[in-house]
């Protein structure tokens, strides 16, 4: 496991390697991966691989399990266990209260539609960012949400409120809970808190390769709380280290606000995705299902989407598919594979349209 202290200080150059400012994001994840995986750089000769390390190998004689999903809405998986997800929006716009949702639905709740695949789960909510006060409202939210008193502790929602723990000192604790607790979920509201630089590639790939271990040996689902650019059109996850979040998350899902309706987006998934939901606030601070659960306001994607393509087609009126999906992924800060979808609805929603006799897409008028 990567060492808890390092993972703390300040990074240090990667051995046989440029400086850090000349290498992309991808050659310092690469990098660092075969480090942390005690591969040797600079030697001619590499020792044969032991027997522990031909576990890695994929043999296809095999039959490899299917993901383990935590939760389903209309019946398609998502937040499966091994793996990391992210929720991501801008300040103030619902961030935490969709966490509530996650966990009550995890522990049973179903009236936003997501039905728990677990047995008796446990789930713990790190919160690096609210002070003790607030965590606990969260906590009695989650509560009042499953029924349960709100007076009374229950073992299996856990939650800490880290804000006031030195920085340095709150990866090895969510280590050290995890291993005590065995959940089978954790949401870390306030995942940039975890290292002193969220803006630091090496520091990010370091902490995101340290959480892909930590999910994978205990068997549970991390979910990662981030807020995206200040900007008001930039949905990206901040820093590098919601870059790197992006490549490596299972699911993404983003919360915004539009007047007193929280919009729910799964924005990326590398499985079939969910469909969107929305949930407004009571007078308590209760969260409750807006429209149906599974549905999305059409004309607010549409808008959205609209948008996007907007900025896509700017610099050039007719594009292939490939052109078309890249720009958008650099406009959107989203993945290829999202990207693409994105290219797939704006022709079902006519937005844009398609000649085969040049392979190009042009927007509709």
């Amino acid at each position: 496991m990567i060492n808890e202290k390092r993972m703390s200080s300040a990074p240090t150059p990667l051995a046989g390697t440029k400086v850090e400012e000349e290498l992309t994001e991808a050659e310092i994840f690469e990098a660092l991966t075969q480090e942390l995986a005690g591969v040797q750089h600079g030697t001619d000769e590499a020792e044969p691989l032991n027997e522990a390390e031909n576990a890695y190998l994929i043999d296809l004689a095999k039959a490899y399990p299917e993901p383990r999903y935590t939760l389903k809405l209309n019946d398609v998986g998502t937040l499966p266990l091994g793996d990391l997800a992210a929720i991501k929006a801008k300040s103030k716009n619902g961030k935490s209260y969709l966490c509530s949702i996650f966990m009550a639905s995890l522990l049973g709740d179903e009236r936003f539609g997501f039905v728990s695949q677990m047995e008796q789960p446990t789930v713990i909510y790190m919160d690096t960012e609210q002070n003790a006060r607030n965590t606990a409202r969260v906590a009695r939210r989650v509560h009042t949400l499953l029924g349960w008193p709100t007076n009374v502790s229950n073992e299996r929602f856990v939650a800490y409120s880290l804000r006031s723990m030195a920085d340095e000192e709150r990866l090895p604790f969510i280590t050290r809970a995890i291993s005590k607790w065995k959940p089978q979920a954790v949401i870390i509201d306030g995942v940039a808190d975890l290292i002193p630089n969220f803006n630091d590639v090496e520091q990010s790939a370091r902490l995101i390769l340290y959480l892909l271990r930590l999910s994978a040996n205990n068997d549970c689902c991390i979910i990662c709380v981030l807020h995206e650019n200040k900007a008001k059109d930039d949905t990206g996850m901040k820093g590098h280290l919601g870059t790197l979040l992006l490549q490596k998350c299972s699911d993404v899902f983003q919360v915004k606000k539009d007047g007193l309706t929280f919009l729910v987006t799964q924005t990326d998934s590398r499985n079939q995705p969910v469909a969107g939901f929305s949930f407004l606030i009571d007078g308590m601070g209760i969260p409750y299902p807006g429209q149906a659960p599974g549905v999305v306001r059409l004309e607010e994607k549409e808008r959205a989407l609209r948008k996007v393509l907007a900025q896509a087609f700017s610099a050039k009126p007719e594009q292939i598919k490939e052109e078309l999906a890249n720009n958008i992924a650099g406009y959107e800060g989203v993945s290829e594979t999202t990207a693409k979808r994105r290219v797939a609805d704006a022709l079902k929603m006519e937005l844009i349209k398609y000649e085969p006799s040049t392979r190009k897409y042009t927007l509709v008028d």
